[in-house]
């Protein structure tokens, strides 16, 4: 058994429930729209959303392999 405490896996899941969020609702980026996609965060698009959740991942592995040491 592992022990992972309860502030790191709410600060994980906050974290892989917004990546989620931001990759369920993305859009192409193609065509832009300059008028309103000029405003837009860059995680409204996937690409933004793509390597938003892959960061998230990268540090939810790293906190599971850092509780394995």
């Amino acid at each position: 058994m592992i022990l992972i405490s309860k502030p790191e896996v709410e600060r994980l899941l906050v974290k892989l429930q917004r990546a989620e969020g931001y990759c369920r609702n993305a859009r192409s980026s193609t065509p832009f729209n300059p008028e309103t996609d000029i405003h837009a965060e860059p995680w409204e698009f996937f690409v933004g959303s793509s390597g938003f959740a892959g960061a998230v991942m990268r540090d939810a592995i790293q906190s599971l392999e850092s509780h394995l040491n």
